[in-house]
């Protein structure tokens, strides 16, 4: 245990001074500052719109919840796909291991480290949002929407850590940074961009829409709206379905929920412009299998990576 303190302890100190975790830092605060700022207005424009919708974007800016979908991996992945292959190839991993430090208190500090650094990161960022929005509008989150925010921030938290361990597992797997970077972006444009795009097209091709004409009255127009609106309900529903294989959608429907936003970007595509306003028992119960998920995924990549990297053969020099 002092083992794995110690090295968490020197990691986070490298992580929180490395140019790559304080430029994406910056960079998702301020394009998260941005979201608030336009939240803010939504909501002074806006009666039935509460604290929570400084997170939602305003009318047409992008929400945090899709910055989280889109920047979440990359700063996982910045702080994991190089843990433990880069000392390899320093040579400073023999040399870690030759202090009395055990194997597995290595790989344990890194994902400690790693994590910490993630989760300051998350409540940083959603604290800061809250107390700029606080005297802007002059109230605060009721208490329910306190429950709502830190709810956001944890689940956001185990969503960054997920990348981490999957970002870790390259690591071990991968001999050269190289690989493992390489690795790392293909997994982040296949699950934030790739999957949506083969999920829309397999859904309208097994879905087409109905053609012919709507605006006819009388009874035969409003069957055609009908058949029209039930397959469009199909076809979203199979695309969501698709889109679960990703774990950005699994956090952007659990977050989506449990705020009751959906985001400005997401209403000029079609989406509601506020979901329906859950409780928090009520969005977590219909987000469990998500959530659980995303925890499942946590625990299979660092086991996968704390397994492989007790086994693996370390030289002298490594």
């Amino acid at each position: 245990m002092a083992g794995t303190f110690t090295v968490a302890t020197k990691e986070l100190r490298n992580q929180f001074g490395s140019k790559r975790f304080l430029i994406l830092f910056a960079v998702v605060l301020l394009l998260s500052t941005l979201t608030a700022y336009q939240g803010v207005d939504y909501i002074r424009n806006n009666e039935e719109a509460g604290f929570v919708h400084i997170f939602s974007g305003g009318q047409f800016g992008f929400s945090f919840i899709q910055i989280m979908v889109f920047f979440g991996p990359l700063l996982g992945l910045a702080l994991g796909f190089d843990a433990i292959n880069k000392e390899r190839a320093t040579g400073t991993l023999s040399i870690l291991l030759g202090q009395p430090i055990y194997r597995d208190s290595v790989i344990n500090g890194k994902f400690l480290a790693g994590a910490a650094a993630l989760s300051t990161l998350a409540v940083g960022t959603i604290g800061i949002l809250s107390g700029l929005a606080i005297p802007m509008l002059g109230f605060g989150p009721t208490l329910g929407e306190v429950s709502k925010i830190l709810a956001l921030a944890l689940l956001t938290i185990v969503y960054l850590v997920f990348w981490l361990s999957l970002g870790i597992l390259y690591s071990v797997l991968a001999k050269r940074t190289n690989t493992s970077i390489m690795a790392s972006i293909a997994t982040w444009l296949i699950f934030s961009i790739v999957i949506s795009i083969l999920a829309n097209v397999i859904a309208s091709s097994m879905i087409p829409l109905p053609g012919g004409e709507f605006r006819q009255g009388g009874m035969r127009g409003f069957e055609m709206s009908r058949e029209f609106m039930e397959a469009v309900q199909k076809r979203r529903a199979l695309q969501s379905r698709i889109q679960n294989i990703s774990p950005t959608n699994l956090y952007q429907e659990a977050a989506s929920d449990i705020l009751g936003v959906a985001g400005g970007f997401m209403r000029g595509m079609g989406f509601q412009e506020f979901r329906r306003t859950l409780t928090l028992a009520e969005a977590l119960a219909a987000n469990w299998a998500n959530i659980a998920t995303l925890v499942v995924g946590v625990v299979i990549c660092f086991s996968a990576s704390y397994m492989r990297f007790l086994r693996s053969e370390i030289r002298p020099g490594d």
